[in-house]
């Protein structure tokens, strides 16, 4: 799946682009926006990886995240060994960690995930970058617990999973983990994410990993900037992956 103006005409134009680039270059990766040619993509070799995302997805947006799942789960492999706590800061409907806790069968680890969001929405008071909520409010129209719902179904067997609802950063109040392994922020709100990171940066344990969602898509450059000056001040750096995400280390 692909994002951007690609109806009718310019959706065909676009699918022999694709077709052109793969005669000319052969094997290649093309999904969720990210065109890799000669690429490996090792991770589809991984029958284990892609059951658990065909057994996890729902929509072709889900399908389409995979090599954002493959860093995702690099980086949870990669956090087993340290103390603490897995932690994801806008949850949508809860597919990435799923695919995560399926993959590694998370009810089985010493380890707690906690979940949050508003499951309604970016609150008016957050909204830094007055991002539209209408795929938010479109699911919720009739029942304001919907995607709640959703994540609670997901999450109905993995009994070491937190849900908690409410607005960043006032519901750490609520459950919050005295340690972070690892931490997934994707709040498309710069005001969100620095909220979030203020309250929880410390918790990460030296080695934790904290992957952001939208780091380096081009629409969510408040973010990034903001970001980059909260690490900076702390002697950190974020790396931009091609993926759109971006990567940090703690230390």
């Amino acid at each position: 799946m692909f994002y951007g103006r690609l109806k009718g005409q310019d959706g065909e134009r676009f699918r022999d682009a694709l077709k052109t680039l793969q005669e000319l270059c052969g094997p290649m990766f093309a999904s969720d926006n990210l065109i890799g040619l000669q690429r490996a993509a090792g991770f589809r070799e991984d029958q284990k990886f892609v059951d658990t995302l065909k057994r996890n997805a729902e929509t072709k947006q889900e399908l389409s995240l995979a090599w954002r799942l493959h860093t995702l789960l690099w980086a949870a492999q990669n956090t087993l060994h340290l103390p603490g706590d897995f932690v994801e800061c806008g949850v949508w409907k809860g597919f990435c960690f799923a695919f995560i806790t399926d993959y590694l069968q998370f009810q089985t680890l010493d380890k707690t995930l906690y979940l949050y969001d508003t499951y309604e929405g970016i609150p008016d008071e957050m909204n830094s970058e007055k991002r539209s909520n209408q795929a938010y409010e479109r699911d919720v129209k009739d029942d304001p617990d919907a995607i709640l719902k959703v994540v609670q179904k997901r999450f109905a067997e993995i009994a070491n999973a937190r849900i908690v609802r409410g607005t960043v950063p006032d519901s750490f109040a609520q459950d919050c983990p005295e340690q972070i392994a690892l931490l997934h922020i994707d709040m498309n709100s710069a005001a969100s994410e620095i909220a979030a990171l203020e309250a929880l940066f410390d918790k990460v344990v030296p080695g934790g990993l904290i992957v952001f969602d939208d780091y380096g898509w081009t629409g969510y450059a408040a973010q990034r900037h903001a970001e980059n000056a909260f690490m900076a001040e702390r002697g950190h750096n974020v790396l931009e992956l091609p993926t759109g995400q971006g990567l940090v280390i703690r230390h």
